[in-house]
This record gives C-alpha cells, structure tokens and sequence, in this order.
C-alpha cells in the first residue's frame, strides 16, 4: 500500500512537472494563449481564409499591461495557391492588380492606436519598376476605421494636403499620388532597394489629409517563405497624433512550433499625442 502511494505520488508530481515547463497554456477559449514562462498573454482576432489557409492577428501583452508583439500569423499553406494577375481589384488605372484581404484585431488591441489591418498581394508588384515589381505583400496597420478608408478618393500628382513635418519621421518623403482606398505613401529614401539593393523588405508610412493613418511593412513572398527571423528598427516621428504603444521594432519570423510566418510589430511604448 505504501509502495503504491509512493509510486502515484512520484506520478502526480512528474505530470506537475511537465505540465509547468509547457510555456504556452491554451485556455478553453481558443482565442487566447498563455506563456507562463515570461507572463504574457497572447490574444487572437478572428481568423480569415487566404491562399490554402489562415490569416490571423494577433496581440501579446505581458502581466504589466504593455504590449510585446503585434501582427498577423500566416500558417504555411496561407501562401499556396495565392491569387494570380488575374483579377483582382485595380488601385489605380494602368497598375497592376492586388488583392485585399481585411482582418480585424482583437478587442485588447485598442490599447494601441490600430483599429484593424489589411494585406494586399500584389502577385506582379507594383510601381516603381525595377524596384517594387517583384511578389510582396502590403501589411497595412490601419489607424482609421476602415469606413473612413474607402472613402479616401484617388488624386494624381503631390497631394498638397499633407501632416505636419513633426508627424512624419525623418528622413521620410512623400511620394507623388494619393491611392484610392489607401491614401498617400511616404518612404525612407535611405532604404536599401532604393540604392541599388534588390527590394526584400521595407516601411512605408500612410496619410490622408492632416492624418498619419497607417504603418505598412512591405515584404517579399521570397522573403517570407525563406523563414527568417529578423528585426529592424522602425523610424519614429518626433510627436503623435493618436494616445497608444507605438511599435520601435518590426520583425519577420517563422514559428517551426505553430508551422506559421510572422509579421509583427515589437518593442512598444505608450506615446501621448499633442495637445
């Protein structure tokens, strides 16, 4: 009798054992992943089909309150049989088509100033050419509602109406046209695929009118399925116009656990808006 005591006691405290040295504990709602291990919480937003599989944002936020991570997950087969240059809807005359796929955060997402996300596919690129005209995707982190997006209309040529110089991070400039759906795009000359490098990855920042609307890492299909696990810095205006954690980092990973790639941005840290 002792014996056998002894013998379920060790049991029950070997299950004990591997159960605490599990970092994510998924919870009865699927939604939600714990990591015990460094006391963050993982939130996920309602999944959305693409390609073969899923698209999935997501944001962790740690026992303080802040977050530490927030993006999209695509699993592996998110990136098969991906739309062709057939179809698909035209930003604007004469450009090659993308294709939109709109994804919504989850609730615990409103502590940063991201109301929901697109990803545009653009299976020949886009302008200009020789540099942008390879596969990528357009991971955009919208901070307007998505109602106030479509009704941004097209405008050729330098749009006058523009944000202030203190919203837009240095040394970014403003590139000609205003896309229907989307807005102005503002890039880093610096960037390498603009000196010469073949374009891999890069980060474009959005307005519309007075507004800084929307942060988009631009990356390569090539890219993405090499499986990287990479972090770049991401150039911050010197004031806000919004209150919420602002990303410092954006990083490309694949997950060989979860089989998945992720986009995401890192790093946060709660910026006050002007007054």
């Amino acid at each position: 009798m002792k014996t056998t005591l002894i013998k379920m006691t060790l049991k029950s405290l070997i299950i004990l054992l591997v159960a605490s040295s599990c970092e994510l504990i998924r919870e009865d709602n699927p939604s939600i992943v714990k990591n015990k291990k460094n006391e963050e919480t993982t939130y996920y937003g309602p999944a959305v089909a693409m390609g073969n599989g899923k698209a999935q944002t997501f944001i962790t936020i740690n026992r303080g309150g802040r977050p530490t991570a927030m993006g999209v997950a695509l699993n592996e087969k998110a990136l098969e049989n991906l739309p062709s240059e057939n179809g698909g809807s035209h930003h604007r005359e004469g450009h090659p088509p993308s294709f939109e796929t709109v994804l919504q955060f989850p609730k615990q997402a409103e502590i940063t100033p991201y109301k929901f996300m697109t990803i545009d596919w653009a299976p020949e690129g886009h302008e200009p050419e020789g540099i942008y005209d390879l596969p990528h995707f357009d991971f955009h982190f919208y901070m307007i509602s998505n109602e106030e997006r479509l009704a941004i209309t097209p405008l050729e040529g330098m749009d006058p109406e523009i944000p202030q110089a203190k919203y837009i991070p240095t040394p970014y400039i403003q590139l000609p046209g205003r896309v229907p759906n989307m807005g102005v795009h503002w890039t880093d000359p610096t960037s390498p695929e603009l000196n010469g490098a073949t374009f891999t990855k890069t980060f474009i920042y959005g307005s519309f009118k007075e507004k800084v609307i929307f942060m988009e890492p631009m990356i390569t299909l090539d890219y993405i399925k090499s499986k990287p696990s990479n972090v770049d810095e991401i150039p911050l205006p010197t004031h806000f116009q919004v209150n919420g954690f602002y990303p410092s980092n954006y990083e490309v990973k694949y997950n060989p656990v979860r089989k998945e790639y992720l986009i995401l941005l890192s790093d946060f840290n709660f910026k006050m808006a002007d007054q």
